[in-house]
């Protein structure tokens, strides 16, 4: 809703200054985004960047992860010996949404040596394929802190 608010005041600001370029759009965005910061500021509301900033801190985290399997499976791939360890897990999603079921089952595709193999039929459980499980918990750790961050930085 605030988007929408902070685009109308952006169109707002581009006829009170009778210029419609893409240059005074973007300055009109800017000056709304501070209008409606100040106003959530204000009233006690959430912040206007607060979700953005969220969302990008876990795209920050994500990323880390991405790079860190990425040079697992690099290192698996490079070196004569096999260093997996093999294993699926069953991981607990109960309570979670459809949509939340979906975006943590993406997350954890997306990530070289990981796959969502299945769901049970109850959609409380995940199946999850990890090359390098050397022990169940420390996987479930590893997929509870994404779990996590997914809820606290995209969900909240």
């Amino acid at each position: 809703m605030r988007l929408l608010f902070n685009l109308l005041l952006a169109i707002v600001w581009c006829a009170l200054t009778g210029s419609m370029t893409t240059w005074n759009f973007l300055a009109g965005m800017a000056v709304g985004s501070v209008v409606i910061g100040l106003y959530a500021n204000a009233t006690g509301d959430d912040a206007y960047f607060g979700s953005g900033w969220k969302l990008f801190k876990f795209l920050v985290y994500f990323t880390k992860i991405m790079v860190r399997a990425n040079l697992q499976v690099a290192w698996e791939v490079l070196t004569p010996q096999m260093h997996q360890t093999p294993r699926i897990i069953r991981y607990s999603v109960k309570g979670m949404t459809d949509v939340e079921r979906t975006i943590l089952a993406s997350a954890i595709t997306l990530t070289p040596g990981t796959l969502v193999v299945d769901i049970s039929p109850d959609d409380e459980w995940l199946y999850v394929h990890c090359m390098y499980a050397k022990d169940r918990q420390s996987s479930i750790d590893e997929i509870d802190e994404l779990a996590r961050e997914l809820r606290e930085k995209v969900f909240a």
